[in-house]
């Protein structure tokens, strides 16, 4: 068994690296988005405690998220390093943590070694493992905190399911969720777990939780193989489906807990950063399918492992696929390589705000700008072909620099070139272009006001 166990661990740790590797190889830029804000946020709490983001235009508070603190520990003693290898590593804790979470709720030998295989296999644990954002982490924070809560060091257990549910609206979800799994499953003190879900929709009353950087929704983002990033690969789902069927007989013990898991994955639709968590669950079924298929008896032996074969295949396809797409996600060295100018105020897509900070310079939006003006304001110089409307906004937003890429014109905002502020800038009098490289281009914006 330990020798099997060794396997399926290695087989995750490789799946985790092989993005890593691919990446690094030609681009050494962190892979995503939200990863720029992480980083830059833990580099300035390195430095000195903050409560203020003045990277952004007009600035925003800022609520300390604990994985920013750790993060910030690690860069003090590792460097930058931390931002590739610390979310690998709590990937890894998290999956022990599986396993021991397997073993107190008794679930047989063979059970739990289908459930990892799949679990190590699934792409959202491949995502969490490699890009710089708190999902590995706080996972790691609720399965340690289910675990201890089912022990004498419950208090423990219940700290750090608390300090999981201050990371975010999804973490809250999923909290709730584990809670009411053992709720429903007479696992531990139901008078605790009760009291802790309250203290949670306490704590979401009141507002004051780390803000979660929103992804894509749609049906599309639930599975991975059609670009989802935090999705589940199909051959996981369907088994899923399978597994939850096979256990189904259980609903009248159980009912609660079905109900449970029924409306966590419906809110995983609002929430995608909620499959991270829900894959636990997911592969729990998948593991209970695969289990029930190897024991059975078939007249063939040979199809058995033929057909086991092919469902294995499906799985490592999709956990690789999913690995080499994460290693070719944007940006490249070039972006920033665009941005080597004298610090300035960028005006430029939602999308490229945490990049545009990360390079040095302010943003004028970024994904977590909850200004509702603001957002207008850059949606109406971006469609505008009104050179007064625009020099107005630009004076609004002491902005320095627009920076346009392909992808802008390309659809991410308009659906071809010399459209709004695209076509405005061939004015050179306002407009003088300072980059122009592989797709990135920059201007240096002269309006009244600035040049006095």
């Amino acid at each position: 068994m330990r020798r099997y166990l060794g396997a399926v661990a290695l087989l995750a740790i490789i799946l985790l690296a092989l993005p890593i590797a691919v990446r690094f190889v030609k681009n050494p830029t962190l892979a995503g988005t939200q990863g720029y804000y992480h980083a830059r946020i833990a580099l300035d709490l390195a430095k000195e405690w903050t409560t203020q983001d003045s990277t952004i235009v007009n600035g925003r508070s800022y609520i300390i998220h604990p994985y920013h603190l750790v993060l910030a520990a690690g860069y003090s003693l590792l460097g930058a390093r931390v931002f590739s290898l610390f979310p690998l590593f709590f990937a890894m804790v998290g999956f022990g943590l599986f396993w021991m979470l397997l073993k107190v709720f008794l679930i047989d030998g063979e059970r739990k070694l289908w459930m990892l295989l799949a679990y190590a296999l699934s792409p959202p644990f491949i995502t969490a493992g490699f890009m710089n954002t708190p999902h590995a982490f706080i996972l790691v924070l609720i399965l340690a905190g289910v675990l201890l809560l089912l022990t004498r060091a419950w208090l423990v257990g219940a700290f750090l399911l608390l300090l999981a549910a201050f990371c975010g609206i999804p973490a809250m979800i999923a909290v709730v969720a584990a809670l009411l799994f053992l709720i429903f499953m007479k696992r531990g003190s139901s008078q605790v777990h009760a009291t802790l879900i309250l203290l949670i929709v306490a704590l979401f009353a009141t507002g004051y939780y780390s803000p979660a950087i929103g992804v894509q929704t749609g049906v599309a983002h639930y599975i991975s193989d059609v670009g989802g990033l935090y999705g589940f690969g199909i051959f996981t789902l369907l088994l899923a489906i399978v597994g939850a069927l096979q256990v189904w007989k259980h609903k009248r013990i159980y009912y609660g807990a079905y109900a449970t898991g029924m409306v966590f994955f419906i809110v995983s639709f609002l929430f995608p950063d909620v499959l991270v968590f829900a894959n636990v669950l997911v592969c729990v079924l998948a593991g209970v399918a695969l289990a029930n298929l190897a024991r059975r008896r078939w007249r063939l032996a040979f199809l058995r492992s033929a057909v086991l074969l092919v469902i294995f295949c499906g799985l490592l396809f999709s956990g690789v696929s999913q690995g080499v797409t994460l290693a070719k996600l944007p940006p490249k060295a070039d972006f920033f390589n665009s941005l080597v100018l004298p610090q300035g105020t960028v005006l430029s897509h939602e999308e490229y705000g945490f990049w545009i900070e990360a390079a040095g310079h302010t943003a004028v939006i970024d994904p977590l700008l909850v200004d509702g003006e603001q957002r207008e304001d850059v949606s109406h110089v971006l469609n505008t072909t009104s050179l007064d409307v625009a020099l107005a906004l630009f004076e609004k937003y002491n902005v320095t620099y627009v920076l346009i890429t392909d992808e802008m014109e390309r659809g991410l905002f308009w659906e071809r070139e010399d459209q709004g502020l695209s076509f405005l800038t061939s004015n050179e009098d306002v407009f003088r272009k300072v980059v122009d490289a592989k797709g990135v281009r920059v201007w240096e914006v002269r309006w009244k006001g600035k040049n006095k």
